[in-house]
């Protein structure tokens, strides 16, 4: 071999050596991205670098006769689908893959059928050039018709690389056999390469950037909204209240509500099934429904009120095709404190005044608001109780007392037994004061970490009013 020879043999391992290098990198990159963030735009993008790869390898490795070498260039078939499928994702357009597969069947029957008439290699892998740049070339050409002014840079840039990628597909059918275009072939290669590695993933990044954004203004509107929606530490006819409600993501599942209808009035506290936007949306409806109905009758009795608002949250529940379902504690006081309570929920407790505890079960009906569509009024009972003057009701959701270590579930729960132990000792303080050193103790217990909505009320009747 002459030193001119070798010298070109040296430059195209090099340019070997860098392509494959390239693919490497973007190939564990956007794995990691995907891993990280399941986006569809994500995985288009890995299986852009994944394919490539791919047929990088099948290319390198059937090199036998013409007619093997043009046949191995259909490995790129899967590269051009990838890129076209990641630039439909990206600007919105539609992507029909089932027609270029079959044309790409018909380039590859064509390249046989060249090939037994004794053509040569540029005629035999024309065709199977040309059926796979397709996918990219037609994806590429209606994004340019239809959507190219309102295209960001970005995005543009990437259509001019698969423009690109489409041309260096078919000159493979003009160079691959010819070795002194090796070192030009694999230098076009790699620039493309590298103008796909930077433009792929900035279109991908500033589109879930965009999006993530996006979510995130909704997901802070809907929390506004639930906050605004959720009552305020208020003072009901003969009661003193404070509430507390902590949702575990920007929106939240708990549900707490407070009525008044003359002398009467009602405190409503509820743990919809998860947390998050799903959960948010279900508490929303549920606080909906209960209003409604207790707007229209305002007389109602709390297993009553319970009744009518499980039917109506099961048939909606069923509609949007949810699961969830809601543990609620719905207690209606009236004049001298008496209390009428009906629900499923955690127990409640009351901290007399004397400094004993009493736990009473809110068991009045199975599995909550919206599990059972044909749960009957009959079905569905109630309880009554008084608070003396001084005596402390606490309600609150279960993410208080599984409230975790640290945020985390290994580490232990924060339990019943300490916020009882907590009530104990700050019975006889503000209420302000005793909503405090429960928030403070979940704080330190949890370290800001909460794996659930957190929720409660405490209610002491007013000094003089029995």
């Amino acid at each position: 071999m002459s030193g001119l020879a070798q010298n070109a043999a040296g430059v195209v391992k090099n340019l070997l050596v860098l392509y494959a290098g390239l693919l490497l990198i973007n190939v564990a990159l956007s794995a990691a991205l995907w891993y990280r963030n399941r986006d569809p735009l994500y995985r288009a993008l890995f299986f852009v670098w994944a394919t490539t790869a791919a047929s990088f390898v099948v290319q390198g490795a059937l090199t036998w006769t013409p007619l093997v070498l043009a046949l191995s260039f259909v490995s790129v078939f899967p590269v051009n689908l990838a890129l076209a499928q990641l630039v439909a994702l990206a600007t919105g357009v539609e992507l029909a893959w089932r027609p270029f597969v079959a044309i790409i069947a018909a380039g590859v029957a064509g390249a046989v059928c060249l090939s037994l008439a004794g053509a040569g290699f540029t005629a035999m892998a024309l065709p199977i050039a040309l059926a796979v740049s397709l996918p990219s070339v037609v994806t590429a050409a209606r994004v340019i018709a239809t959507r190219w002014r309102r295209l960001r840079i970005a995005s543009r840039a990437l259509l001019v690389s698969s423009i690109l990628f489409c041309g260096h597909n078919i000159d493979f059918a003009f160079l691959r056999d010819k070795p002194a275009f090796a070192a030009f072939g694999f230098t076009i290669a790699t620039l493309i390469i590298f103008a796909l590695s930077v433009t792929a993933p900035a279109v991908v990044l500033e589109l879930v950037t965009e999006r993530e954004s996006r979510v995130a203004t909704e997901l802070d509107t809907a929390r506004r909204i639930q906050t605004k929606i959720l009552p305020r530490d208020t003072v009901l006819p003969g009661l003193e209240l404070a509430s507390y409600l902590r949702p575990a993501q920007q929106v939240g599942g708990d549900y707490l509500d407070l009525y008044t209808f003359g002398d009467d009035s009602w405190l409503l506290l509820g743990d919809v099934t998860g947390h998050g936007l799903g959960a948010g949306l279900v508490m929303l409806m549920a606080q909906s429904t209960i209003s409604s109905i207790l707007q229209t009758k305002p007389d109602v009795s709390p297993r009553e009120l319970n009744w009518l608002a499980n039917r109506v949250l099961c048939r909606n529940l069923a509609r949007l095709d949810e699961s969830r379902h809601m543990t609620v504690a719905s207690l209606r006081r009236t004049a001298g404190n008496h209390f009428t309570v009906s629900g499923c929920h955690d127990d409640i407790l009351i901290v007399r005044a004397g400094g004993l505890i009493e736990r009473r079960s809110i068991a009045h009906f199975p599995m909550g608001l919206g599990f059972l569509e044909e749960l009957a009024l009959a079905d569905v009972s109630e309880d009554t109780f008084s608070l003396g003057p001084d005596d402390l009701l606490f309600v609150g959701t279960d993410g208080i007392a599984e409230a975790m270590r640290g945020g985390d579930p290994r580490q232990g729960m924060l339990g019943e037994d300490a916020v009882i132990d907590l009530l104990l000792r700050h019975a006889r303080e503000p209420l302000g004061q005793i909503k405090n050193a429960l928030v403070q103790r979940l704080e330190e217990f949890t370290g800001g970490v909460y794996g659930d909505d957190a929720a409660f009320l405490l209610v002491r009747t007013r000094d003089g009013v029995a």
